[in-house]
């Protein structure tokens, strides 16, 4: 299998031993608890564990004495500072710099060596994740045009996303029906049956190893807008598209306190040293559940996503959840960029949504939630299919529509959605929602600047504006407006429904 997240997550375990990483279990469930159960929290906020929470450790696996925790009341912002996933610097620079405090608290030291080497290997796989990888070039240099709009319009965000290619729906909505769903899924309808399928399933993954290689297919999940555990033979599906594109795709799923399909997903995925499933737990109960169901080391490797109403953690205001509140883009050229941003989508496919029941193909990558793009994520291209020669001929015809490689002559000349230009003295800054890029102190930058804020014109027309009417050398023009385009700073929504 090349699975690049397999050989990472198991170089993070072969730096403890077994039995540090049985007692990093416990922690993490200590921390699950924690984080998951409001009352818990109050008294461990306080210091004041009562006997019967100190028996409830001890019958779901927690062995330590509370006492080890300590920090975690006593110097509450240490333990923030430690943790929090918006830090940038080595986990080695946090370590040292409260090297002295975490001495009494070897318990606690061990866990944080694990979780920051456990996210700096994260980081590191997103990273990899991003790089060419498609053997079809107009797609490789489409999805990268859209990773680098992501990040200019997601912020820091737009950086911790892997941009898998593919998602292949195995089911039409979704049985959960969360309240804060991003994608509105809707109630679960038909489901593709695996003994009348598989087949047609097949045929499918083979041809999206085709166009793109079986690598970069294998940058893929085999759910959206759907829950894995709706499809009674989902783990034969991962089975299958690991057997042609030998890639082990991930899980997430909500449906946590069904004992048998836990194990299943943990019995697949063992074998592999995958750090999956990730489980929604979408209330306290749930959670009790889950950790009456399995020991702290059985679920070591697998994130718990708290989900909870009243866990503190914020949704992303989108989807079923965009009504009660204002569109989140509203920049409006007053982009001040202050104070925290928030994470503006769950969207992170850069490239096909496919349903195999609908027999349907989008073409998208994320945004910034907002009216137009209510789901986080941009629409470019849809298109239909009945076979499987239908479908590989459809994803063709998508890349040739959709992704040229150079900006045609009668592209328009017109920003990305989210993005406003703001002329300056001596040039221009186009401001997203969480970032400023700044083109200046080039007089070719302030003639620019002066044609984007207009109606827009072709990308042909510009080029002969700028050098006809604000004298502009072709060399700079030519590699000013290739900069906008490679950049992902144009809109080619726009652009691809022109054509049709």
């Amino acid at each position: 299998m090349h699975n690049e997240q397999s050989y990472s997550y198991q170089h993070i375990l072969d730096a403890f031993t077994q039995e540090q990483l049985y007692l990093i279990s416990q922690v993490k469930r200590f921390f699950e608890w924690y984080e998951g159960d409001a009352d818990f929290r109050a008294s461990v906020n306080t210091g004041r564990v009562n006997d019967e929470q100190q028996r409830r450790m001890k019958q779901i696996g927690i062995d330590f004495p509370v006492r080890e925790m300590a920090l975690v009341w006593e110097n509450p912002e240490i333990i923030k500072e430690c943790i929090s996933p918006k830090r940038s610097s080595e986990h080695a620079d946090i370590l040292i710099k409260h090297a002295e405090l975490l001495h009494d608290y070897p318990l606690l030291e061990l866990w944080l060596r694990f979780i920051l080497r456990q996210r700096m290997r994260i980081k590191e796989v997103c990273k990899q994740r991003r790089l060419p990888d498609s053997k079809n070039t107009r797609f490789e240099n489409w999805r990268i045009r859209r990773i680098v709009s992501a990040q200019s319009e997601l912020g820091g965000y737009g950086h911790n996303i892997d941009h898998p290619i593919l998602a292949l729906e195995l089911s039409e909505g979704c049985s959960v029906q969360c309240w804060f769903c991003s994608f509105s899924a809707q109630k679960l309808g038909k489901i593709l049956d695996y003994q009348e399928n598989k087949d047609f399933f097949r045929g499918v993954a083979r041809a999206c190893a085709d166009i793109f290689g079986s690598k970069a297919a294998g940058l893929a999940m085999l759910y959206y807008a759907s829950e894995p555990f709706d499809n009674p033979r989902y783990i034969d599906y991962l089975r299958d598209y690991a057997d042609i594109t030998g890639a082990v795709t991930c899980t997430s799923t909500a449906v946590c306190a069904d004992k048998k399909w836990i194990d299943d997903l943990l019995a697949f995925y063992r074998p592999y040293n995958l750090p999956w499933p990730r489980l929604s737990v979408l209330s306290t109960k749930i959670l009790h559940k889950i950790h009456d169901q399995h020991t702290p080391y059985e679920l070591r490797d697998v994130s718990l996503l708290m989900q909870l109403k009243d866990s503190g953690q914020p949704k992303v205001l989108g989807g079923r959840i965009l009504a009660q509140k204002d569109d989140m883009r509203q920049c409006n050229g007053k982009n001040d960029l202050q104070g925290s941003i928030p994470q503006g989508s769950i969207a992170c496919v850069t490239g096909f949504l496919i349903n195999l029941v609908r027999k349907d193909i989008k073409l998208v990558s994320p945004c910034y939630v907002s009216e137009k793009w209510s789901c986080g994520y941009r629409i470019f291209d849809q298109a239909s299919f009945d076979t499987v020669d239908d479908f590989h001929s459809a994803m063709l015809d998508m890349i040739e529509r959709n992704m040229p490689e150079t900006p045609p002559a009668h592209m328009p000349l017109q920003l990305r959605d989210d993005l406003v230009c703001r002329t300056a003295e001596k040039g221009f800054d186009l401001v997203s929602p969480n970032q400023i890029h700044h083109f200046q102190n080039k007089s070719v930058f302030q003639a620019l600047g002066e044609l984007l804020i207009k109606p827009p014109v072709s990308y042909a027309d510009a080029f002969d504006i700028l050098m006809d009417k604000y004298g502009q050398n072709p060399l700079e023009v030519q590699a000013v407006l290739k900069n906008l385009f490679n950049n992902g700073f144009l809109d080619e929504v726009r652009f691809s429904a022109s054509r049709f």
